[in-house]
């Protein structure tokens, strides 16, 4: 693997949290990826691995099998989960299988995942 990731390294840019891909687009790096995109006055966030089900977003704290750290990953996702609560913002859960276009809405303590209308 050594040798693959070797020849790459020319062709590799990497980036660092908040760091701006092109213009009104950034990425959120926090063991998992997220793409930031805004324009028109809205956003979108693109998020991968950080959440893989709606539940997640209901609940934050529950961890699947593919966090490495469960501390850190629920703690960002409770971040990710207050930012796509924010006005004009729309989730794209990558990992999500039927409902990926969303947004999150605070009914009083709780968070829970809404589709967009169509």
């Amino acid at each position: 693997m050594a040798e693959q990731v070797a020849a790459l390294a020319p062709r590799v840019r990497t980036v660092t949290d908040g760091h701006g891909i092109f213009p009104g687009v950034r990425v959120h790096t926090v063991g998992h990826a997220e793409y930031v995109i805004t324009g028109g006055g809205r956003r979108l966030i693109a998020f991968g691995d950080s959440v893989h089900s709606p539940i997640q977003i209901d609940h934050p704290d529950w961890s699947s099998a593919f966090d490495h750290d469960p501390v850190l990953t629920a703690d960002h996702r409770h971040r990710l989960v207050a930012e796509l609560a924010e006005p004009g913002t729309i989730g794209y859960g990558v990992r999500f299988a039927d409902v990926v276009f969303g947004h999150v809405q605070q009914d009083g303590a709780d968070p829970a995942w809404r589709p967009v209308d169509a």
